[in-house]
């Protein structure tokens, strides 16, 4: 600091605020300031707009039942302003419409032309404010405003990037550079044989791009970016470790390089199959990485409609080989000595705990184990089925108005399995299989009806509560997707033939009735009833595909026209230069406020099943492109360029740049401990292109580990031109 000399003589107190505040001058100037509101809630005083903290816990709101008219600053001596940064907001919803901040100098407010903002949006609003010897900031608020502020910065060097010296869950993303070329894509790679694209966001039609290797050498591929997307599906070099970059030039901008990535013939297989795995076994409540069972089903944050088991079921059957020749790690004794330890301490504290550790113990002395050398799919589906025979009972603890039940989608799950027997009769004990068949025949009436919370007329609208994680949220939270049972129902119409039954028609004839259902009373323009249902969505579609298949005189009139109606929808709702599709057609691309992330990582199983009964060439294809560009969405190709996992040393490691936010550490499933766990992406805020707007829930879910199971699934069955069930063995 400069030293300087003062020509009268000053109180210590009015030289010690003088000093502090020079010395803060190259930082953020409200840390020294006072403050004051026009009226403060007891909760979040308005102090808090100026503590550094950047989040909703730590926000000022006028006092409850009276607006807000303005929040002042006074400062212990006078300063230089160079820039003002407003925070404001709460959770996802926009920023301060109307903003005007005035400041006093000479004792006198005065207004500033910068200082005036309208029809904003934005949760971060930076205002060129320039003005000398400020004593004093005031920021006025428009009638009816509650108040709602986050945060007030000031700096007095205008080129001190935003957020300097603050901290907080609601800071906005640090901006990415526009000076270059931008390229997002899948920072882990591409199938040789499947589509190659690619976003640029910010660079101009006609701009070329080039595929070299990423350690140097001549162009491979040459191209131009149309639309913002660049496309390189032709270039399908030899398989190799090798890894490539895309480079664009062209225009004002400076030549930008993406990210490395590699293209092999199996690269999901090789990349995903093995964390999908880990992170299911990581995740198991009571055994997996903590004890704890957040819930209270077989996973951690699990619940009835999680999917888990079908999942795990399709995966196997999509390459048995290859889930036969990954390692072993679940080890049914060292795992029972561990819960039967007199030492072994069960986190008791979260929702739908109770019985939970019994219920694992009783799995543990009254179940046959799965053989040693079993593959450790087939070992979590005997502990997901398992647990449910131990422990069939569950509630979803998220403010689900269902009460604690045996929900009719539990029993559905149990159903893979007992189908799927064929594949795994000689890991699993028959006692066991018989106990799945049993359960699934005492429990099964509910699975015949359609089920009343398919109707869309029942449908809520938007989230909005102060909770967007929890309530009825109806199909927001994915709970119960049209049509969840149609296939069950094939299935167990399969396991009654099997078996020898007389009813199995009433199965199949379940189905018809469901699908009837769906044909006739959902509207895909309506988007509650697609990616409204979140990551659930894929009950719908592929199993529509599955019954017409597999049954196609049981499948009701217009069946196919119905899922060719989806495709559509979905195509037109993609075009941009993501090749994502939206929620709607107006202002929503993801899911209203919720994490949508689940959602991607299962549109591949969805739009790979409908490519399956389209006719349609070009509408075939776009589902196939669709299928890629979901999961390279979730991989880096978003408006943030970085990839959903929030560790992804974690199970990852190709991955450059994973999700910069993540979810508080040690509360709720403790997922952060799973490897493989795929956490968060952007949403509607930062589209078509605006990646520094702000961030939604972190959290990652195990629905979602489910959901990426079974596209990686579908993407073999589409690669090896299957049908699920053609991967079924029949019984010795």
């Amino acid at each position: 600091m400069t030293r300087r000399a003062f020509s009268v003589p000053l109180r210590l107190a009015g030289l010690l605020a003088l000093l502090s505040a020079a010395a803060a001058a190259p930082g953020n100037l409200a840390a020294t300031a006072k403050v004051r509101a026009s009226s403060e809630n007891a909760a979040y005083p308005a102090r808090f707009a100026v503590d550094g903290v950047v989040s909703d816990a730590s926000r000022w709101l006028a006092a409850a039942g009276e607006d807000a008219s303005f929040l002042e600053l006074e400062f212990a001596a006078p300063v230089d302003i160079g820039a003002v940064d407003i925070y404001s907001g709460w959770e996802d919803q926009p920023g301060l419409a109307e903003i005007e901040v005035d400041v006093r100098g000479r004792g006198m407010w005065l207004e500033t032309p910068a200082g005036k903002v309208g029809g904003n949006r934005a949760n971060h609003r930076r205002l060129p404010i320039e003005a000398k010897a400020v004593q004093g900031l005031r920021l006025k608020l428009a009638a009816g405003e509650l108040g709602k502020i986050r945060e007030i910065a000031l700096y007095s060097d205008p080129a001190i990037p935003p957020g300097t010296g603050l901290r907080g869950d609601r800071m906005p993303p640090p901006a990415l550079p526009r000076d270059a070329h931008l390229v997002a894509l899948n920072q882990i790679g591409f199938e040789t044989s499947r589509p190659k694209r690619f976003t640029a966001p910010i660079s101009p039609d006609g701009s070329i791009f080039l595929v070299r290797p990423a350690d140097g050498g001549k162009a491979l591929f040459r191209g131009s970016i149309q639309g913002g997307i660049g496309d390189f599906s032709a270039f399908q070099p030899p398989a190799s470790i090798d890894r490539f970059v895309v480079e664009i030039s062209g225009g004002p901008l400076a030549v930008g390089v993406s990210d490395p990535f590699l293209i092999r013939p199996k690269l999901w297989q090789e990349q995903f199959w093995q964390p999908a795995v880990d992170f299911l076994i990581d995740s198991r409540s009571v055994i997996g990485t903590h004890p704890s069972a957040f819930g209270g089903c077989p996973w951690r944050d699990g619940n009835y409609y999680d999917a888990i088991l079908p999942s795990l079921v399709l995966f196997h059957l999509a390459d048995p080989a290859r889930i036969a020749a990954m390692p072993r790690q679940i080890d049914w004794e060292v795992d029972k000595r561990r819960v039967f330890d007199p030492n072994f301490r069960f986190d008791p504290k979260n929702p739908e705990s109770q019985g939970v550790v019994e219920a694992v113990r009783r799995y543990y002395s009254e179940l046959e184990p799965p053989a040693p050398e079993a593959p450790d799919v087939v070992k979590l589906l005997h502990w997901g089925a398992g647990f449910y025979l131990m422990k069939p009972e569950t509630k979803d603890p998220m403010g689900d108005p269902e009460r604690r039940q045996i929900h009719a989608q539990t029993v559905e799950q149990i159903a893979y399995v007992v189908w799927a027997w064929p594949a795994f009769e000689k890991w699993l004990p028959v006692s066991f299989y018989e106990r799945c068949r049993d359960f699934c025949f005492a429990h099964w009436d509910k699975s015949l009806a359609v089920d009343p919370w398919w109707d869309p007329a029942g449908y809520d609208a938007p989230p909005q509560g102060a909770n967007p994680m929890a309530g009825r949220l109806h199909p927001y939270k994915g709970r119960h997707a049209p049509g969840h049972s149609i296939v069950p129902n094939l299935l167990m119409h399969e396991i009654a033939l099997r078996e020898g039954r007389r009813d199995a028609h009433r199965y199949l004839a379940a189905a018809s009735a469901q699908a009837a259902y769906i044909v006739e009373k959902l509207d895909w323009a309506d988007p509650r009833t697609t990616k409204g249902h979140r990551m659930s969505e894929h009950r719908t579609i592929p199993n529509l595909v599955w019954l017409l298949q597999s049954h196609p005189d049981a499948a009701p009139p217009g069946l196919r026209e119905k899922i060719r109606a989806w495709a559509e929808v979905a195509t037109r709702r993609s075009d941009n230069l993501w090749d994502f599709r939206r929620y709607d057609d107006a202002e929503h691309w993801t899911i209203p406020k919720l994490n949508d992330v689940g959602n991607w990582l299962s549109t591949p199983a969805i739009a790979l099943a409908a490519s399956r009964v389209i006719d349609d060439p070009l509408l075939k294809s776009r589902m196939q492109e669709l299928a890629v560009s979901h999961a390279d969405f979730v991989f880096g190709r978003n408006p943030r360029l970085a990839a959903a996992p929030h560790l992804p040393e974690m199970g990852f490691p190709e991955i450059e740049r994973g999700w910069p936010v993540g979810h508080k550490l040690d509360v709720c499933a403790r997922l952060e401990l799973c490897r493989g766990s795929i956490s968060s992406g952007p949403g509607s805020e930062m589209f078509p292109f605006h990646p520094e707007a702000p961030f939604r829930h972190a959290e990652g879910w195990v629905n979602y580990g489910a959901a990426w199971c079974l596209s990686l699934a579908y993407f073999e069955f589409d690669r090896t031109d299957r049908m699920p069930a053609q991967g079924l063995p029949r019984l010795r």
